[in-house]
């Protein structure tokens, strides 16, 4: 089977499919994967299973409409060795999948990472005809969730026996192998006092605004704290400029992307997820797998999901800066309460096995 993503990145959808590629039972599955741009940037390189084959259609660069042919021929000369082709993401890796599979009539899967409710309200038009119009031919389609599975219904008329939910998963014990390394030697500083930590690309999407807000209340209120962001994105001046607005630069750090951000994130008082729209966000599930003390946005869809409707962390309403920093304050002061948080988190990523949604995978794969 070949799996298709537009590029490697260090986003969750491409950390979800590189989970599905690594579990998948080599007696029964043989996956490869193929990229739009490539090759896949070094720095990501270790997150493809090494036996898996690596393609692309163009070298990493821009994107230019005018290569999609050369795009597409490529993905179908892939896709000839292959019984299926899964759409890794959204948008343009689900129309060049599904061209290849209308041209050599193999069977075509499609994965959705978004509450397409939400996201489609912030997307040029074309994207949800995209989805209305290339989704329904698919023979079957996964959602990452329940929530995001109802919100993609309602959206897009798909026949309800062809769209499947197998909940997002991670590799617990990678993940907490991962935690065990020391910290690199520009955060020992910043942990000598408690930590907020947050990951995410820094774009409108994960309203990081919203979080640094809730930071400079807990710092006015007395909380002695730091905030830790991990990412990168096109917000990255106007979150540092308002960093300086706020009078808080001395105590938030936004060093650009981690190699591993988990050493970090086992280390930190508590982790903060202010988004403003998910799928099921992977980050959420590696949190709930490190023991992370979560706060969270109530946001569609996912983060209810994946923290039990608010039994393994915190959730609190979109855009609301002053829950947000009453609940990560009380984590950092309530020790007794921070603790409960740990273990109900554990146990949460106890029961989001990646066992369960391996089994889910591989029968629907030979289902098609």
């Amino acid at each position: 089977m070949l799996f298709t993503l537009v590029f490697m990145g260090t986003g969750g959808i491409e950390r979800s499919v590189c989970n599905v590629l690594a579990g998948l039972d080599r007696e029964r599955f043989d996956p490869s994967l193929f990229f739009h741009h490539g090759p896949p940037p070094p720095d990501t390189i270790g997150r493809i299973p090494a036996d898996v084959p690596i393609s692309w259609g163009v070298g990493v660069e821009a994107y230019r409409r005018r290569e999609l042919p050369r795009m597409l021929w490529r993905l179908f000369q892939e896709a000839r060795k292959a019984d299926i082709i899964v759409s890794g993401q959204e948008g343009r890796a689900a129309l060049l999948a599904r061209m290849a599979g209308a041209l050599l009539g193999k069977p075509v899967l499609g994965m959705v990472h978004f509450d397409w409710g939400a996201f489609h309200r912030e997307q040029p038009k074309r994207q949800l005809w995209g989805l209305k119009v290339l989704y329904p031919g698919m023979d079957r389609i996964v959602a990452c969730g329940y929530d995001s599975a109802k919100a993609f219904a309602e959206l897009v008329n798909v026949d309800r026996d062809r769209l499947e939910v197998i909940p997002n998963f991670v590799d617990a014990d990678r993940i907490r192998a991962a935690a065990d390394a020391p910290l690199p030697a520009w955060a020992v500083p910043v942990f000598q006092k408690p930590v907020i930590i947050a990951v995410g690309r820094l774009e409108p999407q994960k309203s990081f605004d919203m979080l640094i807000r809730a930071h400079a209340r807990m710092r006015a209120a007395g909380a002695d704290t730091n905030l830790l962001i991990l990412g990168v994105g096109s917000l990255e001046a106007e979150l540092k400029a308002l960093v300086a607005e706020l009078g808080v630069a001395s105590s938030v750090f936004m060093p650009g992307y981690a190699d591993n951000p988990h050493a970090l994130m086992r280390r930190a008082t508590a982790f903060a997820l202010s988004s403003r729209y998910e799928g099921l966000p992977m980050v959420l599930l590696e949190a709930l797998a490190l023991g992370c003390p979560i706060v969270s946005t109530d946001c569609p869809s996912g983060p209810s999901e994946a923290l039990d409707g608010g039994r393994a962390g915190v959730l609190v309403p979109m855009g609301d800066d002053a829950a947000m920093a009453q609940a990560l304050g009380r984590v950092v002061t309530d020790v007794k309460w921070r603790d409960g948080l740990r273990q109900r988190a554990l146990e949460r990523a106890d029961e989001l096995s990646a066992e369960r949604a391996l089994k889910a995978w591989e029968s629907l794969l030979a289902e098609v």
